[in-house]
């Protein structure tokens, strides 16, 4: 017998309509002898099944009909159908490739740009091309925008009489309405660790005065060292502009 055996996985199987003996799944005529030379009919048999094996273990012999969402997947010892997705990965750590994704929208694009290392978003003009629907943004380097930016304050209403700023208040705009007055605690680092350069922005909206004070271990610096927001409907900012250091400014009297 010259028919030679299956060489799948390791080589890919050789067909043709003419056997021979470097041919692994001959094509026998209807005539041809079951035993003839380079069409062995057990051989053929035997790397048939075993190319057969080789397939089922390559899609996963636990599930021949995956359920809806699954993807076929290597394990590191063979394959399986998972609703996990793998990491995907494009291209090799420093010898990257571009990678497009498209939209509904024609010319709509997000691409990965390998040459320029960078993330570019093609959208509509008018309408979102990037949208955060919760959770925080973060951008270590610079941002340079070259259109408009619009942002709005987080207006924030305490009928209290006494508040500690907490780290959601940075950037925020808050209206003290209590009728007697209310005083604000500017924190210490170990209290409640506000980043450098955080700005709050408090307006006197009731008719209680607004007084400033400084937590233990922190500094609050003011003109004359006044602690009050002279008027009413009227502001002071506070930024805090060290560790443990905090300045308030505007309406201060």
């Amino acid at each position: 017998m010259t028919m030679p055996a299956t060489g799948y996985p390791t080589t890919l199987d050789d067909y043709s309509t003419s056997p021979s003996a470097s041919v692994e799944f001959p094509q026998p005529l209807s005539s041809t002898d079951l035993d003839a030379t380079n069409v062995e009919h057990d051989i053929l048999h035997s790397n048939l099944s075993k190319t057969v094996v080789e397939l089922q273990t390559k899609l996963g012999i636990t599930a021949s009909t995956p359920s809806s969402g699954t993807i076929l997947q290597g394990t590191g010892s063979g394959s399986a159908w998972s609703s996990t997705l793998p990491t995907v990965g494009f291209g090799t750590d420093g010898s990257g490739v571009d990678v497009t994704w498209y939209s509904d929208t024609a010319g709509d694009t997000m691409l990965w740009d390998t040459s320029e290392e960078k993330l570019v978003i093609t959208g509509t003009n008018g309408q979102n091309a990037l949208e955060v629907a919760d959770g925080d943004v973060e951008i270590t380097d610079a941002l340079t925008v070259t259109g408009t930016t619009t942002t709005y304050l987080n207006v924030i209403t305490d009928s209290t009489t006494t508040r500690t700023p907490a780290l959601t208040d940075a950037s925020a705009y808050i209206l003290t309405t209590h009728g007697t007055g209310i005083t604000v605690t500017l924190p210490q680092d170990s209290a409640v660790a506000f980043p450098t350069g955080s700005s709050i922005v408090f307006e006197r909206n009731g008719a209680g005065t607004l007084t400033f004070a400084a937590g233990a271990g922190a500094t609050v610096n003011s003109k004359d060292a006044t602690l009050t927001c002279k008027d009413r409907y009227t502001t002071i900012a506070a930024v805090k502009i060290a560790a443990d250091t905090w300045t308030i400014f505007g309406n201060i009297g």
